[in-house]
Parts: structure tokens; C-alpha cells; sequence
């Protein structure tokens, strides 16, 4: 888990992930959100980067133009974990842009809900191959709920949630990116 000690920032990333958590604790952690425009959901609308004062227009809800909205708010001074449900198109974009500028430090999925997930395997399989073949560390919260249960505002917090769920290894599973060296320490060999 030598990954953790070089994140500088937790990003909740997506409107899945921003339901898992109460409105205040949100309101204090760091978050990107897409919302829709008046109009239409599909065509204009608002990228919200809770470290940025104003929002970032973002043409549409597609991977490119989110992607485009994306590169705005990157620091590129700091290094960044990403929560999010993998069937959203932002957590795609978060996602390639954070590994395009070498700010990504590990990603972690919140189980995909709805039919969109079924809708989306292919998708959900590419943005795995994609991650794993850059050996960023990507795990899953099969039970977000229980993991943000209680949830503060800062990173060590989530390093200990981490490592605790990875332990008792019932709710975080390791999906890929690891050397085969880390891997034995999470799993305790």
C-alpha cells in the first residue's frame, strides 16, 4: 500500500458517489460533479470542482467534452485518489485525464448500480484494461454504503478505512494494477 503515502487528495468523483455521502460531510470533501443545464440533460451543463470557486462550462455529458472540462481543474502539483461508479462517463474522464497528467495515484469503484452497468460492460472492461495496463492500484467498494459510513473530510481517514476494509476483506477487493510484490502484502502473504 506504498501507493497511499504518495496521494496528497481523495476525489469523490460522480453523482453515485456523492449519494453515498451526507450532504454536510460532502459539502467538506473534495468532489467533481457534472450537473445538466436547464435545457436538455444531454447538451450544456456545469462541471463543479468543490476546489474551485466557480463552476467550469462543459459543452455536454460526453467523454470528450467532460474530459476537455476536466483538464481545467487539474493540479498537477498534487497527487489524487478517485472514488467513483466506473458507468459514469465523468468517472471515465476523471479517470484519463488524472492518469494523463501524472497526477493519478489509485482509483477505487464504487459498485455500479442500475441497469446502466449492465448497459456498459465493454465500456466498464476498457477503463479496467486501461488501468491496469498503466498499473495504477484500482480496487472496488463492494459495499460503499458501509465504507462511508461515518465518514470525515481528510486523507487519513480514508487510509485507515482502506486498510481496514482491505483486512477484514469483505467489502474492498483488489482488482489490478499492483506488482505482484504489493499484492502480497494486502493479502497478507
Amino acid at each position: 500500500m506504498d501507493f497511499l503515502s504518495s496521494a496528497d487528495q481523495v476525489i469523490l468523483v460522480g453523482n453515485h458517489a456523492r449519494s453515498l455521502v451526507s450532504t454536510n460531510d460532502y459539502l467538506e470533501l473534495n468532489s467533481l460533479v457534472y450537473e445538466p443545464g436547464v435545457l436538455t440533460e444531454g447538451i450544456g451543463g456545469f462541471l463543479y470542482d468543490s476546489k474551485k470557486t466557480s463552476c467550469i462550462p462543459c459543452e455536454s455529458y460526453t467523454p470528450e467534452h467532460l474530459e476537455k472540462a476536466i483538464q481545467g481543474s487539474i493540479n498537477h502539483n498534487q497527487k489524487f485518489i478517485l472514488i467513483g461508479d466506473p458507468s459514469e462517463w465523468i468517472v471515465a474522464a476523471a479517470i484519463s485525464q488524472y492518469k494523463y497528467t501524472n497526477t493519478l495515484v489509485a482509483v477505487f469503484f464504487i459498485y455500479p448500480v442500475g441497469m446502466a452497468a449492465l448497459d456498459s460492460r465493454k465500456e466498464l472492461a476498457q477503463l479496467i484494461l486501461q488501468l491496469k495496463s498503466s498499473n495504477v492500484p484500482t480496487y472496488l467498494l463492494r459495499k460503499p454504503e458501509l465504507f462511508f459510513r461515518g465518514i470525515e473530510p481528510n486523507h487519513s481517514w480514508f487510509v485507515t478505512q482502506l486498510k481496514e476494509g482491505v483486512a477484514k476483506g469483505s467489502s474492498i477487493e483488489y482488482l489490478c494494477g499492483l506488482t505482484q510484490a504489493s499484492e502480497a502484502t494486502i493479502d497478507g502473504r
